[in-house]
């Protein structure tokens, strides 16, 4: 499982890919600043700041991680009874805390940023495959898949005449 100031590959080269680099790392940083509040029920601002200080790799990507955490964490009890919903018997209050965030953070990317919605479920998976449980990965893509659905539909409603709200695997399930 990676830490908080895992290594970072030399990009310097790629302009695209350092820009993906970039908002992956926020994101990665956004999620432990996640966990961090959760595990102490507070959003301590001045704690998120010293945990992404020396790891961020620069002021841009804390600020970044910041921000998401902040958005992510005054949304996660509106992010939190959606998840209730799309997988009841795996409510918030049962899940993994990694995963808990992980979703947090990837509904409230989606509800909030113009990000492209496969990037905002690609980026929760990988955090998941990443930082969690071997069966997290298909919990997270099953429970994203459903709310990206039922996403659309609120925007699009023409786009849930081609698919049926998905019903979350059980993380048990390998």
């Amino acid at each position: 499982m990676p830490i908080l100031g895992a290594m970072t590959p030399d990009l310097s080269d790629h302009p695209q890919a350092r820009s993906t680099h970039r908002k992956h790392r926020a994101r990665e940083l956004a999620m432990q600043v996640l966990f961090y509040w959760d595990s102490h029920g507070a959003a301590d601002q001045d704690g998120a700041r010293r945990l992404v200080a020396d790891v961020a790799g620069s002021e841009s990507i804390a600020h970044a991680a910041i921000e998401m955490a902040t958005g992510a964490w005054e949304s996660r009890p509106m992010a939190d009874q959606w998840v209730e919903r799309i997988a009841p018997q795996w409510p918030p209050r049962r899940q993994p805390g990694v995963d808990r965030n992980i979703l947090r953070l990837a509904i409230w990317e989606l509800t909030h940023r113009p990000t492209p919605h496969k990037v905002v479920v690609d980026e929760a998976i990988e955090l998941a495959k990443d930082y969690s449980t071997e069966q997290s990965a298909a919990f997270v893509n099953g429970v994203m898949d459903a709310i990206l659905k039922e996403h659309r539909a609120l925007i699009d409603p023409a786009a849930l005449s081609d698919s049926s709200t998905a019903e979350a695997p059980d993380p048990q399930d390998g």
